[in-house]
């Protein structure tokens, strides 16, 4: 709610000064403590406050510059130096320290804390003289976490809390009191005395904590006054002398009050108060406020179980905030789950619109709906008018900097919606595609409502003695009422969050169809004024097609190989399985076939004439000879089959989209294995000496290599280009008889083709490098610098489409952040170096 405070004979009055007050270098505590600045490690004693003479028995003056020896003895001084060697203080917080004071002993819990490189040491009387141990601090607050954590939603969580801790700390009245996005904030649960007034449903003012006051309470999780009516105790001397200001008191438990807040608390009667900070995604949700109508002091060890419960709560809030809205963010998903349905089968906005207005209403439970697309406008259910929602839209336009805009409160930041605010009083805007000027708005309608303030909320103005004027706390907390209009119900998170993942599909279709035509046509019609200024736009625009394409091309082939092995995996696997299951049997029976012939033939070795003649006829003794190898024969065939069906699954890795650790030479052998028939020997379309191309000769020199964390049918993908392409170039250089001379072959073979692959982890063990050489001829300069580009080639026109490395760069550099380089000259063949990094930690999604 806006409001503004005039004030009569006078023009402009700044009513800041709460926001301004340094409350955290107030250079005072309150007086149940004695509170030291001392500089490590020699423990000398920079700055004391006042009243040591009260509680120690020392002069505060005469304090300065000694040694905290001076307080402490031998053994007491030992204990408070080990605990100095943490790191983290509070871990060790309370120590129980004795000061001798009059001959007396007096038991102190000592807080440590570190602050601008000294130490601030606070000590307030002890009243047990032992630690609080782990198992006893377990069994105080056991029960109390129990019912905490066993609340079915935040209301009950919210009151449950409130309930322990009055039990545990003994306060007259204890709240949950809430903030709102705007800062106001509500009593939602409240445990008291009898005999006080409720303060359940009350809505407090933002104005009431100061900023700088709301950033302590995200520091500090409790804060104790004891008592309103103390009398601040000032620090000796004021500055502290190693940073020569006022010295931080923003961790400090001892720290003075805000003069304004305490003049606050004493409008409300209120004689102590204690405050329990509830943190949500590390932002100050609310608080525990505990008041008390008399003086109350709590000690360290129910600070600390009070202090506990509020974290144990915090830690509550995001699953029990989660649980309130439970069935209705499903019902949200299934309305956004038909509304992906309908983009997914559209080809622009429009018929989206015709397709699911009900549902876009219906998905953020919105009253009116606009898309704006350009210079249109396509409305769905109640929207302002046409002139004042091309406004509005315009506005948008010029003020939506992030990706969503909200508002339950339209007029705040755009005033003229005041006439339009039974449609449009709240709005939630998100931009598809601000440089097409594409932009969603949901309205939903005022409601009008009254909020039960606790006293009215408007600070009152006061002249100081100087003649300034300043804001002063309010005198009367009873009921006061407000009307609030032109205002909506207020967006939930879940309805943001919903139209968020709209925004994601919406831009599909726009990315789909408008963006990219946009740009390029953009380009192209500006080439034709200024040709040398925009050829560099339409390069950009161009090369962003070709990328485009060559995914896409990437991804149909990508599909059709995995089409291509699950038809081969699904027709060849079984039938040859079955092959292979029944030579054993077959083998088995000619065994026993032939063990029977034999067996004849000992038995009656002069058969009839008839046998004899067809023994002869169908030579049997070749058959028992050569049966076993024909059989044998047929199984290493069907067991060469199956390898090479798992060659194909190794290569192609059905359903393995995803990063995994991967074997490098695996994919290099299934690649290989593929390719297998394009290395034997084949003839060629012109006469080469013998006739035919002879065979490829392949050199495999694999390292040590450990797992690859990588996209394996993306990596394979890469082995089977880049080999593809030395295949092609050695095919090439035997066609013109130009194969390079530098081959390594063998005598006899001076004119073989040859493949070399080296593997072998980089140094620093950071990457694995794959190096893919062949001997052909190799590429001139201004060749082997375009080899990357999308559709380059030199290869014949149905030879090639020139992406096969255009993809491995994208896969290996782009989805892999590793490097794809080529080293080639004219005569000295081609080298392809491959580095993967061994481990993936921001990897690029793959492009479908």
């Amino acid at each position: 709610m806006n409001r503004k405070i005039t004030i009569p004979a006078i023009e402009e009055v700044d009513l800041t000064n709460c926001d301004r007050e340094p409350i955290h270098l107030s250079g005072h505590i309150q007086p149940h403590g004695v509170l030291l600045v001392v500089r490590e490690p020699q423990l000398e004693i920079l700055q004391v406050s006042e009243n040591t003479q009260d509680l120690l028995g020392i002069d505060a003056k005469s304090a300065i510059g000694q040694n905290l020896s001076l307080l402490f003895d031998r053994v007491q001084l030992e204990k408070l130096k080990i605990c100095l060697q943490k790191e983290n203080l509070k871990t060790v917080n309370p120590i129980k320290l004795s000061v001798e004071k009059a001959g007396k002993y007096l038991e102190f819990d000592c807080i440590l804390h570190r602050s601008e490189a000294v130490l601030v040491v606070e000590l307030e009387l002890a009243t047990t003289t032992e630690n609080l141990s782990v198992f006893s601090f377990y069994h105080s607050v056991r029960s109390t976490v129990s019912k905490i954590q066993s609340a079915q939603n935040l209301k009950e969580l919210c009151q449950q809390t409130v309930e322990e801790v009055r039990r545990i700390s003994g306060f007259d009245r204890v709240m949950v009191y809430q903030f709102d996005p705007e800062g106001n904030g509500a009593v939602i649960a409240e445990d008291k005395t009898e005999n006080l007034s409720p303060f359940l449903g009350l809505n407090y003012p933002s104005t009431d904590i100061p900023k700088q006051a709301r950033k302590l309470y995200s520091l500090n999780w409790l804060r104790l006054v004891p008592d309103i009516n103390y009398q601040p105790v000032p620090l000796v001397s004021s500055n502290n002398p190693v940073t020569n200001g006022p010295v931080d008191l923003s961790f400090s438990v001892l720290r003075s009050v805000s003069p304004i807040h305490l003049e606050y608390l004493h409008n409300m009667g209120v004689a102590a108060s204690m405050s329990i900070s509830l943190i949500k995604d590390k932002k100050l949700w609310g608080l525990i406020a505990c008041h008390n109508y008399t003086p109350k002091y709590l000690n360290y060890e129910l600070r600390a179980a009070c202090e506990f419960i509020g974290q144990v709560m915090s830690l509550e809030l995001q699953s029990k905030e989660a649980n309130e809205d439970y069935d209705y963010k499903l019902h949200l998903k299934s309305i956004q789950t038909k509304i992906f349905e309908d983009i997914s089968t559209s080809e622009n906005l429009s018929q989206v619109l015709v397709k699911c207005q009900h549902n876009l209403l219906e998905a953020v439970n919105a009253q009116g709906a606009a898309i704006v697309f350009g210079d249109n406008c396509y409305r769905v259910g109640q929207t302002p008018p046409g002139e004042s929602l091309k406004y509005l839209t315009d506005w948008v336009q010029k003020n939506l900097r992030k990706e969503i805009f909200y508002t339950d409160s339209l007029t705040k930041c755009y005033p003229e919606a005041e006439e339009f605010k039974d449609t449009a009083s709240g709005c939630l805007a998100v931009a598809i595609s601000p440089t097409q000027k594409i932009y969603v708005l949901w309205f939903r309608p005022e409601v009008i409502k009254t909020v039960h303030w606790a006293g009215n909320p408007n600070k009152l103005v006061q002249i100081d003695e100087d003649g300034g004027h300043r804001l002063s706390p309010r005198k009367s907390f009873d009921l006061w009422k407000e009307n609030v209009s032109c205002q909506s119900l207020p967006w939930k998170q879940c309805e943001i969050d919903a139209a968020l993942e709209l925004k994601k599909a919406m831009i599909n279709i726009v990315l789909r169809q408008a963006d990219k035509l946009k740009k390029l046509n953009t380009a192209l019609e500006a080439s034709v004024a200024r040709e040398r200024e925009k050829s560099a736009h339409l390069k950009t625009a161009m090369s962003e097609l070709q990328r485009t394409q060559t995914q896409l091309v990437q991804s149909e082939r990508m599909s059709s190989l995995g089409q291509l092995v699950a038809a081969v995996a699904y027709e060849v696997t079984n039938p040859i399985n079955f092959i292979y299951g029944n030579l054993s049997y077959a083998d088995e029976y000619s065994e026993k076939l032939i063990n029977l012939l034999q067996l004849y033939a000992q038995h009656y070795p002069s058969p009839s004439p008839e046998i004899k003649a067809e023994i002869e006829a169908a030579e049997v003794e070749f058959i028992v000879e050569d049966l076993p190898k024909l059989l044998g024969s047929m199984k290493v065939g069907a067991n060469r089959i199956r390898e090479i069906v798992q060659s194909l699954r190794n290569f192609s890795r059905i359903d393995e989209a995803e990063i995994k650790p991967v074997d490098i030479h695996d994919g290099l052998d299934s690649a290989l294995l593929i390719l297998s028939n394009r290395l034997k020997p084949k003839p060629v379309k012109q006469s080469y000496p013998v006739g035919n191309r002879p065979a490829i000769h392949l050199i495999k020199e694999y390292g040590s290599l450990p797992l690859v964390e990588c996209y394996a049918v993306e990596i394979n993908q890469v082995f089977m280009n880049v080999l593809t392409n030395a295949i092609d170039a050695l095919e090439d250089a035997f066609l013109h008889k130009n194969l390079s001379p530098h081959s390594g072959c063998e005598e006899g073979q001076a004119k073989c083709g040859q493949i070399r692959i080296v593997t072998e982890v980089c140094p620093g063990e950071k990457a694995v490098t794959i190096r893919i050489e062949d001997n052909g001829w190799g590429m001139e300069e201004t060749v082997s610098q375009k080899i990357f580009e999308p559709f380059f080639t030199t290869k014949p026109v149905g030879k090639g489409a020139g992406i096969g490395l255009a993809i491995s760069h994208e896969i290996v550099v782009e989805q892999h952040g590793g490097k794809l380089s080529c080293i080639s000259a004219p005569g000295e063949g081609t080298k392809l170096i491959i580095q993967i990094p061994l481990s993936q930690t921001y990897p690029k999604p793959i492009v479908k």
